[in-house]
Parts: structure tokens; sequence; C-alpha cells
């Protein structure tokens, strides 16, 4: 009996051991059409980035140790690692256009200025919708609903990642 419960014990906790050091995204709030969330590297006992994205993965930050970047997706897959393309961002009657590149095949990034990153927040903070214009895919809507409550949440995990905060 002893035997079996330390089998099924043993069983249960391996796949806990083991999976213990993997990276964990650990979500901070969902409000309208976004989320903020942080990676957290058990390993490294730290948070190692913090994100506020859009629930239709079209437009998000990012910030780590590097800095705070935008990040845009490809749904269909059609990026080509490590080009650049322009990307334009409408809010109202404020237009931002920026250069990014491709991580992979679905993500790209641009590292943004302090000037840049202070002005798109502050133009998509007082915004309803963000038009998006991106490689060669028809224009994209972005609701903002949720998006201020989610960067304070991102600033706060900022704050207590110690990472750059351009706020």
């Amino acid at each position: 009996m002893i035997k079996k419960i330390f089998l099924i014990t043993a069983g249960l906790l391996f796949p806990l051991i083991t999976n213990a050091g993997e990276p964990v995204y650990q979500l901070d709030g969902k409000d309208g059409n976004w989320s903020a969330f942080h990676y957290y590297d058990p390993q490294l006992q730290k948070v190692t980035a913090c994100f506020a994205l859009s629930n239709d993965l079209t437009l998000g930050f990012k910030s780590n140790d590097e800095g705070v970047g935008l990040l845009l997706w490809d749904k269909q897959g059609n990026l080509v690692p490590k080009t650049d393309s322009k990307a334009a961002i409408t809010v109202g009657k404020q237009h931002f256009i920026f250069m990014m590149q491709a991580m992979d095949k679905n993500m790209s990034m641009n590292r943004l200025t302090e000037t840049d990153f202070k002005g798109l927040l502050q133009a998509l903070s007082y915004g309803q919708i963000a038009l998006l214009e991106y490689q060669k895919h028809p224009v994209s809507m972005v609701d903002l609903s949720g998006l201020p409550n989610m960067l304070v949440k991102f600033h706060q995990c900022i704050e207590k990642a110690k990472f750059k905060d351009y706020k």
C-alpha cells in the first residue's frame, strides 16, 4: 500500500518538478480588448518581460531589460525573419510610422524611443480605435477599449521588475 501511494505521489509530482524551471506567463489583468501579463523565469527568480497586448493579437507592447518595444502580428505567418517593413498607426488625427523588424514569421518589433513611446501611448490612451496599416494587409481596426487600465498594469509590472519606464 505504501509503495502504491509513493508511486502515485511520484507520478503526480514528477511532471511538476520537471516543469518547475520553465518560464511562466502570468496574467496581470484583462479589460475590454486588452490584457496585461508578465513573463516570470523561476530559474532566475524574476520577471523577465512585461506585456500589454490587444486580445485580437494585432498590437502590443513589451518591456524588458533591453527597453520598450512595439509588437505587431501577422496571423498568416508571412513575415521573413530579420527583414524590415514600415507600419503606420493612426489614432484620431495623429499618425505614427515605425520601421518594424520581423522577429519570426508571425511577429515584428520596434524598440521605441522615449519620445515615440510617450506620444503613441498618449494617443492610444485617449482614442477608441486605432487603424493599423502593415505590410500588404488590409487596414486593421484595433479596439482600444480597456487599454488605459492595462497600461496601468503594464507600468506596474515595469516598475516592479525595475525596467526602464518611459511613463
